[in-house]
């Protein structure tokens, strides 16, 4: 007997307010996409007009430059897919695929792989869109195809994708034939190590192989310096606290981690304020920070302070908040910027206001007010 109900709910029902609520999103993510496009089209010719979107929606700037392009792109180069992503056709995994996958042709050959690409996609999963799309503009444009090969070749390159519970993701971006050269080759090392006694699998002796390759000789000892911050509290590093410590460039680690990693280390005291955890004044009467002011405010704030924006202190440009000699080279008047954000900050009409040691006010061209406040240097959990 074929029922349309299960556990009391009517199948069908569920099915059809699925269906909508889906159709929903995507009509509203593409009256976003051309919000964006109307927006960008009305700054045409202001570098920092998505500093004030980025603010406001409490996005990045990656993100923000993203979402923009995309839009002003649907918009000018693909009008067929947004009018089928805000009819519900397809939804913004797809259109996201056809915008990818059509950006390094031209506006007539991606109009092209639009027409053919959107008579099936209704129909299709994501991944078998996906399929499609890359087999349509490669028949499409078979000569670009070997100029965007040697384009993404020239973009090889590594990077590092924090994650949580003290782990990360290093990965490198290569040509496909050397990548399958590389990972058979640690395969090959890892299988030939791999004994009966040893508890490891297989995929975390491949991971150790990695990590052996590039940090050590056959000697087992480093062949390339590397400096990286962690901060530790006097406690935790001596057993009597379990608090977590802070890696520059990740985020918080274990107390546990934090150990082993200050077990072999260059020490630096760094006072704070007993209740905040902030840390203390350190000030100077140059215009270059000393080494120890600028470890000091890497430490203090963490991130680039820009609302929002989460580039390490310590891969930013250190910015006088009132310019120097007027204002001091100290921590009360010296923050974090990455290099996009101090050049909104000297460019643009945005206000930055120091109002105490660490704790930032952002005015934007339109008049909007966001406060980014110092951060304990141990992290920013609640109290227990």
């Amino acid at each position: 007997m074929i029922t349309n109900r299960i556990g009391g709910m009517d199948v069908v029902g569920v099915l059809d307010a699925l269906d909508y609520h889906e159709k929903q999103i995507a009509y509203h993510q593409a009256q976003r996409l051309h919000v964006l496009a109307d927006y960008a089209i009305a700054c045409e010719g202001d570098e920092f007009f998505e500093a004030e979107i980025a603010a406001a929606m409490k996005w990045t700037t990656r993100w923000t430059s993203d979402q923009v392009a995309m839009g002003r792109e649907m918009v000018t180069r693909l009008p067929q897919t947004i009018d089928a992503l805000e009819k519900g056709e397809i939804d913004f995994y797809k259109a996201r695929v056809l915008y990818d996958k059509t950006m390094p042709l031209s506006a007539d050959h991606a109009a092209e792989v639009e027409a053919r690409v959107l008579v099936k996609a209704p129909d299709q999963t994501g991944a078998q869109m996906r399929r499609l799309t890359h087999r349509v503009v490669m028949r499409v444009d078979p000569e670009g195809q070997k100029d965007r090969e040697e384009i993404r070749k020239a973009q090889r390159c590594t990077g590092m994708d924090k994650l949580d519970d003290g782990m990360a993701r290093f990965w490198a971006f290569l040509p496909g034939d050397t990548a399958t050269k590389c990972y058979e080759r640690v395969d090959a090392i890892a299988r030939s190590v791999r004994n009966p006694k040893d508890p490891r699998t297989l995929d975390q002796i491949r991971a150790d192989v990695v990590a052996d390759l590039i940090l050590a000789t056959p000697d087992k000892t480093s062949s390339v310096k590397t400096e990286v911050y962690v901060t530790i509290s006097a406690a935790t590093l001596m057993g009597l606290a379990e608090q977590p410590g802070e890696l520059a460039g990740y985020g918080p680690i274990s107390a546990d981690m934090a150990r082993e990693l200050a077990a072999d280390a260059t020490w630096r005291r760094l006072l704070t304020e007993p209740t905040s955890g902030e840390p203390l004044e350190f000030g100077t009467t140059t215009y270059r920070p000393s080494a120890a002011l600028r470890r000091f405010v890497w430490t203090r704030d963490r991130t680039c302070r820009f609302p929002g924006c989460m580039r390490p202190s310590h891969e930013s440009d250190l910015d006088h908040t009132i310019p120097f000699p007027k204002g001091p080279t100290s921590e009360g008047n010296l923050g974090a910027f990455c290099r996009y954000h101090h050049r909104v900050k000297h460019r643009s009409t945005w206000e930055v206001a120091q109002r105490k040691p660490g704790r930032f006010t952002f005015t934007s061209p339109a008049g909007k007010t966001y406060t980014r406040e110092p951060e304990p240097v141990l992290g920013d959990l609640p109290p227990f």
